[in-house]
């Protein structure tokens, strides 16, 4: 009688497990974050954010001692506005995004329970700034909004500069809004699009990204489609306010498996 040894048989069948095949490789969970918010729970002043939250303070250029002053830009549409904040991200060469979820942000008054309710999004092959560049995904007419979270947050002025600086207050906080996603995307750079929508009816402010000790950072590109039915670049001129202006940036996070 011919015995089969077993370790032969245990390589025949995972050699047939069509989940390990080159047809069926198994994805790596990925996370992309198109920068930070949080700044620390203490001030560059001293003071201390309410337990369980942090700050995120503008930041200041420590050779000119000028520092940031916008604390969000118009995100939102009502029956009157319609504004629509646009940054880039970038899959790596070689690399296939199977996006499942993406996030946003927004400021609100704090002690109000969930302020928003509405996320519309797209996602375009290049800035929507550009003629020739197109829309793969999304929309602006539906409501993709499935989860709502406060951020624990708080986004404030900076408190040392212009002296004597801006008193920190917690009283408004940022908000994570996520919107499932179903969309496969090969390498490449492409442009997120969004809206939010406060359950008041009142104008919405995305929060932008901090990088600590610096005004901005080369490659900050973020747009926002304006009152004026334009696409500008979202900037910051300062306080006190100097030249050149500084390019922002938007915080997102993407989830997806590659």
């Amino acid at each position: 009688m011919k015995i089969i040894p077993v370790i032969c048989l245990s390589s025949l069948l995972i050699s047939c497990d069509k989940n390990n095949s080159p047809a069926n490789p198994v994805l790596r969970n990925g996370v992309y974050s198109n920068g930070q918010l949080a700044t620390g729970n203490i001030t560059l002043s001293g003071v201390s954010a309410p337990a369980g939250y942090s700050w995120s303070e503008a930041q200041y250029n420590t050779t000119t001692n000028v520092a940031n002053f916008i604390i969000g830009i118009a995100c939102g549409y009502t029956a009157s506005s319609d504004y629509r904040p646009a940054d880039d991200f970038v899959i790596p060469a070689g690399q296939t995004w199977k996006i499942s979820k993406i996030s946003t942000y927004a400021i609100a008054s704090t002690g109000v329970s969930n302020p928003f309710d509405a996320l519309r999004l797209q996602i375009w092959n290049g800035s929507p700034a550009v003629a020739g560049t197109a829309i793969v995904y999304g929309d602006l007419t539906t409501n993709r909004l499935s989860q709502r979270l406060d951020s624990m947050i708080c986004p404030i002025q900076n408190s040392i500069l212009p002296a004597p600086g801006v008193t920190p207050l917690a009283n408004t906080t940022i908000w994570k809004l996520s919107a499932d996603v179903d969309i496969e995307l090969t390498s490449g750079t492409y442009w997120l699009v969004y809206q939010t929508h406060h359950i008041s009816n009142i104008d919405c402010f995305s929060p932008l990204v901090k990088s600590k000790g610096q005004r901005g950072v080369p490659g900050w590109n973020a747009l926002v489609f304006n009152s004026l039915l334009v696409w500008q670049t979202v900037v910051d001129s300062g306080s006190p306010v100097t030249y050149p202006q500084i390019p922002q940036d938007l915080p997102f996070e993407i989830i997806y498996k590659y």
